[in-house]
């Protein structure tokens, strides 16, 4: 990608939460939609579920399974979706019963998916923006062009444009794979001591893409304050109802907060997390065709 691009829309595409954080820093997203928060093996596979409309997603509670539990401020539980293979690491909390929760879930992705679905119908220049687990490197080119692919036969007239981050070194680097396909390497971020080797540095690709992309933004300039009203009340009502973990998690610098858990994982006084890429190393049970 060479020079400012302008796109009807953007979204993530995941493969984990980095992309929609980065979207949003750069202030080019502007709800929230499917992928933003979950774990998706790869592009094509986020792809085909685009194209199947969301066919086996959160179809049923038999077909998640607990694989894991999250501390760092977060509390929460992450489940496999076996017919996607989806992981959903924000959404259960520790501190709720799951047979609760579920149906609250299944709501708010339906609400997510028919957004996402009903966006992409009407835009006519579309940017997905993927960004990838570092512990996996990059995907194959022919990966990329394969999502693509499937996008734009779900929605023939539709360009897809493709931006694709990958661990790399220091700023930004981008390579062309094809037309309208970019492949970013960028410097990724790991937690104190290296044990969640997951994330990305957001903020170097937020910078990337205010530099590169620009997305219309079909909101009136009262939905815009609307929205950040709404979010305002949301991340009030969240500081009231985090528990003492979080607020200590909040309240102190996140490495010193690891320094402690790596204490009390040494004393096994709690379990050790497991790392975001074992979410793929179990088989998806039923793919999406």
């Amino acid at each position: 990608m060479t020079g400012m691009r302008q796109y009807d829309f953007a979204f993530s595409c995941g493969l984990q939460c980095g992309a929609s954080m980065a979207l949003r820093e750069a202030g080019l997203q502007f709800a929230s939609y499917p992928f933003d928060w979950t774990a998706v093996r790869d592009f094509p596979a986020a792809a085909k579920l685009i194209a199947s409309d969301f066919a086996g997603w959160l179809e049923s509670p038999d077909n998640l399974e607990l694989l894991d539990v999250r501390r760092g401020g977060l509390n929460k539980s992450v489940w496999l979706d076996h017919a996607t293979g989806c992981g959903y690491v924000h959404d259960f909390s520790l501190f709720r019963p799951f047979e609760e929760m579920y149906p609250e879930v299944c709501e708010k992705y339906r609400r997510r998916i028919d957004r996402l679905q009903e966006t992409l119908r009407d835009a006519k220049t579309v940017l997905a923006v993927c960004t990838e687990v570092p512990k996996r490197g990059r995907a194959p080119d022919a990966e990329l062009i394969e999502g693509r692919r499937i996008l734009e036969e779900k929605f023939p007239g539709t360009r897809f444009d493709v931006l694709y981050f990958y661990p790399g070194d220091g700023d930004p680097v981008p390579h062309a794979v094809a037309d309208g396909i970019t492949a970013v390497a960028v410097e990724c971020r790991t937690y104190a001591y290296g044990e969640l080797d997951h994330t990305v540095d957001t903020s170097r690709i937020a910078r990337y893409l205010r530099e590169n992309v620009m997305v219309t933004d079909p909101r009136t300039e009262e939905e815009k304050a609307q929205y950040l009203r709404d979010w305002t009340k949301q991340d009030r009502a969240r500081w009231h109802g985090r528990n003492w973990l979080e607020t200590f998690w909040i309240r102190t610098k996140y490495r010193q907060y690891r320094r402690l858990e790596k204490f009390l994982i040494e004393k096994r006084l709690v379990p050790r997390e497991r790392p975001l890429w074992a979410l793929w190393e179990h088989p998806v049970k039923g793919p999406v065709k």
